[in-house]
């Protein structure tokens, strides 16, 4: 017997939830493009929303292409907190919510509410539903769920207070997780900003922003004056005294997420490194994948090994800090994807990383300069790991509040 009521419920409800079919809480509109060859139609002030308009965020506010008032008035119109749901294609069953009235594309099928009916409960009643509102889409070429069988889909409905109650509550929660998003997308701009006035442009000798104290031109040197370029190995693993050791060994898989990494996946013995072409790496090294997705960075914080997909950078202390190098993984990047060779997949070799021109100041900037990008990249995680959690505690109440 299927449940008639949710795990968690705000005080004094305490009546069964009932199912509604979707074409019975409101209407069903399936979008429409206005003609593409009236040019009197498009680059107006009204929302046209398609499939690649609705983002992760709940609310869609702008959209690539605008309609004029006489290109609005050809569509369908889809008014403020309705519910939109891609119902054809790769991205079938991405949901949003219209903050304003629009018009959408025939990829989308929106659910207008009736007036008993809460927009905001709706909208996360049909979010929570989703996956299993996917499942309608015929299995032909391109997948798709018509109007009429997108409308048969069936959610479990409280009565209207109850429903305003639990919409409100995870419109607030929307809300905050959009905040903690706008404020991490700001501080990865702002450092974006700071990596393009902080080191030299192509051709200049000095950054457009500089810290108090420091004037002198900066030096092109080669990477390798400044750090060595270690390759990595595999073990045989065939072998299984080589494995399940004390070294860390790890894959270009591995590399990308974090800042500083100090536990891989796979361990490798010491017969296996003595074994092996891999070499033990000291802390502060920066690690930087060389084949199949060149150029993801990470710095050891524990001494460790890697396979033969890296060519890693063991900075000279006296010559080189490794944050500020790691600061510079973009243009690391950019010089691997170019100088890179192969028929498979495209792999930078450690001679060709040694000869990347790279400009640096005396040893004292580039350590002000290391610390400053570590205490962003330092803030940029801590909102993302905010964020993260917020995500998570929605994912909870989600299944402890519905049906």
């Amino acid at each position: 017997m299927s449940k008639k009521s949710p795990q968690l419920r705000f005080e004094g409800f305490t009546d069964d939830w009932e199912e509604r079919k979707l074409s019975e809480i409101g209407k069903i509109v399936t979008g429409n493009t206005p003609s593409t060859s009236n040019k009197g139609y498009y680059n107006g002030d009204f929302l046209f929303v398609s499939p690649a308009d609705i983002q992760e965020n709940r609310y869609v506010n702008k959209t690539t292409t605008t309609l004029t008032e006489l290109g609005f008035k050809t569509g369908r119109l889809v008014p403020k907190g309705a519910t939109l749901f891609v119902s054809i294609g790769s991205t079938i069953g991405k949901i949003g919510q219209s903050i304003c009235d629009v018009i959408t594309n025939q990829q989308i099928n929106s659910v207008i509410s009736f007036s008993d009916y809460d927009d905001d409960f709706i909208y996360t009643s049909i979010l929570n539903s989703s996956t299993k509102i996917k499942q309608l889409a015929a299995t032909q070429a391109v997948p798709i769920i018509n109007k009429n069988e997108f409308g048969k889909s069936i959610i479990k409905i409280p009565s209207l207070e109850e429903q305003q109650k639990i919409g409100a509550f995870f419109k607030q929660l929307d809300d905050i997780i959009a905040l903690h998003q706008r404020k991490l997308d700001l501080l990865k701009e702002q450092k974006k900003g700071y990596l393009q006035k902080m080191f030299p442009k192509n051709g200049a000798k000095v950054p457009e922003l500089r810290f108090n104290g420091f004037s002198g031109d900066w030096k092109e040197r080669q990477l390798g004056e400044l750090a060595n370029i270690v390759g990595g190995g595999t073990p045989s693993t065939s072998n299984p005294e080589y494995w399940d050791g004390d070294i860390d060994w790890y894959a270009p898989a591995e590399i990308g997420e974090q800042v500083y990494v100090s536990k891989s996946k796979k361990t490798i013995t010491e017969l296996g490194q003595k074994k092996s072409s891999t070499r033990i790496l000291p802390v502060g090294t920066v690690l930087f994948t060389s084949r199949a997705g060149i150029g993801n960075t990470a710095i050891l914080a524990k001494e460790a090994t890697t396979n033969q997909g890296f060519q890693s950078i063991v900075p000279d202390k006296n010559k080189l800090d490794s944050y500020f190098i790691f600061s510079r993984t973009n243009e690391l990047k950019r010089y691997g994807e170019v100088t890179g060779a192969g028929s498979t997949f495209v792999e930078v070799s450690g001679k060709q990383m040694a000869k990347m021109p790279i400009m640096v100041p005396e040893l004292l900037e580039q350590q002000k300069i290391g610390i400053f990008f570590k205490q962003i990249d330092k803030t940029i995680a801590l909102h993302q790991r905010k964020l993260d959690l917020l995500k998570e505690q929605k994912k909870s109440f989600l299944q402890k509040m519905f049906v």
